[in-house]
């Protein structure tokens, strides 16, 4: 819940800019959230557990949606977020 809740301040401050209020609340207690890795590092890391938990179970024979599509948006999620990390990574770098 704690990732999910600095993805929702992360986006809302995007969407609505340092123009509006709340977006400029937003963006700056994301900023000051994000400023201490030893906050969101164990959050990160408990998130990416919840994935690999959840990964397995929708690879597994034991899911009850009988397609495979929820196996492509796990995955389809893991490489948007390891991309963007790259990216950012790589644009911060230069």
């Amino acid at each position: 819940m704690f990732v999910a809740a600095l993805a929702a301040l992360s986006l809302a401050s995007r969407l609505l800019g340092d123009d509006h209020e709340l977006g400029f609340l937003c963006g700056r207690l994301n900023e000051m959230v994000r400023r201490y890795p030893e906050v969101t590092r164990r959050g990160v890391r408990t998130a990416w557990c919840v994935w690999i938990a959840a990964f397995a179970f929708a690879i597994s024979p034991f899911d009850p949606i009988a397609g495979r599509w929820d196996a492509v948006v796990l995955c389809a999620l893991a490489a948007g977020l390891l991309w963007r990390r790259v990216f950012r990574a790589r644009r911060a770098g230069t």
